[in-house]
């Protein structure tokens, strides 16, 4: 029977007054893969942090290979006992090659004098060949994909010799693609003897990849569960506290064609910025009630397409029409003005400003509305009921306008961006891209029911997503977007997963006018 590799037990550690983590208890044992499974906010990176030694617990033992840890260590102390941690964020230096962010910090590995460059490529080359991950040491990490970001931050900590391997929130930004790649490659350490945690709020993925399961709410254990022994709904429902249905949009007649679109995006061209994908010619048509989900690798297209809708990015050439206007100059004014709602795809940098509160989040944008303002002055009494009525409305938590966004969870954040873009006047259409991206199942469930509920209610929804289980359920018909062109559009329900996935990849080509 394997010995057990990790073992934290009535671990406690608070945050003013937040309790993060209360009297948790977590066993690993040697060559398994363990999910730690809890929505945002339930403690599951604290407890990793805790016991990679980048926090300091108050009280609780913690016990690494047999070695009992003091109250206070270092990741240092962790490292020399075999823990590494590849956060959600990858740690590298983009102008370093692939074998230069490896050995950081660790050269006298190769030299105690001067560092060889040659001596540390063919030591990286030999990690390589040792664990069946096929880079490049002389690669500049800058221009890899994120897939493969991740597999260097994977060698880092094998090359410092590690037995246990803590991913947080390992598949975030990563293609479903590279998802299977990187499950190829822990399954693979696994037969090597390494223990690995999987910190996660996606069920499909525990599912697929863990032995067993560790469900955190609220800053404690839950249940621990056999993956085989267990499914979905169960860890659903166990990680949320309730029953969590599934979202999908119901498939209806093919009546979309016959309606006016309230928005055409005809001919749309950008001009290239480095080595981002620009738009080719993307035609497209947006109608009322109906979603258009757009799928594709990331790096298409998709970031200049929303960046043409939200005003940012100038069209080089083509023409966005509505009604019996016809815009050519898509500034940021003009295109909110149109009625368009944007949720980003990156919350934090693009959806919201992090140190303001709630309220002041939820009024961007609103300086000219005669709600709340007049000659240029806010009516704070009518601004703050309008934001209460709002935090009710989507349930942001905590309930308090005046609470700072940086300090709340990523659904939460999630939720102020919904509010301010979902609730403006004179909205027309939203296009939400990557809606759900990091987000636990409550939220997940949460964001798409707000969509539906719009969609229902005549809006017109543009969805952009790397998900194809997402595209598949939320959409009404499908547009595949691949180096800035359209290449296949039909209704949802005329696609098969794998036929997506082939036009996506460029195995399958059929360039239409959608």
């Amino acid at each position: 029977m394997p010995e057990t590799m990790i073992s934290m037990k009535d671990v406690t550690i608070r945050f003013g007054s937040l309790t993060a983590n209360d009297k948790v208890s977590l066993e690993v044992k040697e060559g398994e893969i363990m999910s730690l499974l809890g929505e945002n906010g339930a403690g599951k990176s604290t407890l990793m942090k805790i016991l990679y030694g980048l926090y300091t617990r108050e009280s609780g033992e913690i016990v690494i290979d047999g070695n009992v840890m003091p109250k206070r260590y270092a990741p240092a102390d962790a490292i020399k006992l075999g823990v590494s941690m590849v956060p959600q964020h990858f740690m590298l230096i983009d102008s370093f090659t692939v074998a230069e962010n490896i050995v950081l910090g660790e050269e006298q590995q190769i030299s105690h004098l001067m560092m060889s460059k040659e001596k540390a490529c063919a030591k990286v080359d030999s990690l390589c060949e040792q664990f069946g991950i096929p880079l490049s040491p002389k690669q500049i990490v800058g221009e890899l994909p994120m897939g493969t970001k991740q597999k260097v931050e994977i060698l880092k900590a094998l090359y410092r010799g590690t037995k246990v391997l803590i991913l947080d929130e390992p598949t975030t930004v990563l293609t479903p693609q590279e998802v299977d790649e990187l499950f190829v490659l822990l399954r693979s350490l696994q037969r090597k003897g390494i223990t690995i945690i999987i910190i996660t709020h996606k069920l499909n993925e525990v599912l697929d990849i863990s032995d067993r399961v560790t469900v955190m709410r609220l800053g404690k254990n839950m249940e621990v569960l056999e993956t085989s022994h267990t499914n979905a709904q169960e860890l659903s429902r166990i990680m949320v506290g309730k029953e969590v249905s599934n979202v999908y949009v119901e498939q209806g007649e093919d009546e979309a064609k016959q309606q006016n679109a309230v928005f055409r995006l005809v001919n749309l061209h950008t001009k290239r910025e480095g080595e981002r994908c620009n738009l080719q010619g993307i035609n497209l048509d947006l109608f009322p009630g109906k979603v258009v989900g757009v799928a594709g690798i990331d790096g298409n297209g998709q970031t200049d397409l929303v960046e043409v809708l939200t005003g940012t990015k100038a069209l080089s050439k083509g023409e966005i029409r509505t009604g019996d206007q016809c815009i050519l100059a898509n500034t940021v004014e003009e295109m909110r003005t149109l009625g368009i709602g944007i949720i980003p795809e990156d919350r934090t940098q693009q959806g919201l400003v992090l140190d303001l509160t709630v309220r002041d989040n939820i009024l961007l944008g609103y300086k000219s509305d005669t709600r709340f303002e007049k000659h240029g002055i806010i009516n704070l009494q009518s601004a703050n009921k309008y934001i209460g009525d709002l935090i009710q409305k989507y349930d942001i938590r905590p309930a308090r306008g005046n609470a700072v966004c940086r300090f709340i969870s990523g659904g939460n954040q999630q939720k102020v961006v919904l509010a301010r873009e979902l609730e403006r006047t004179g909205l027309k259409a939203v296009v939400a891209s990557q809606p759900v991206r990091g987000l636990d199942v409550g939220a997940i469930q949460f964001t798409h029911s707000t969509l539906l509920k719009l969609r229902s209610e005549g809006m017109a929804i543009l969805l952009i997503s790397s998900d194809l289980d997402e595209i598949k359920t939320m959409s009404d018909y499908i547009a595949i977007i691949r180096n800035g062109r359209i290449v296949a559009f039909k209704k949802a329900s005329d696609f098969s997963k794998d036929e997506i996935g082939l036009y996506m990849g460029g195995a399958k080509s059929e360039e239409v006018t959608a």
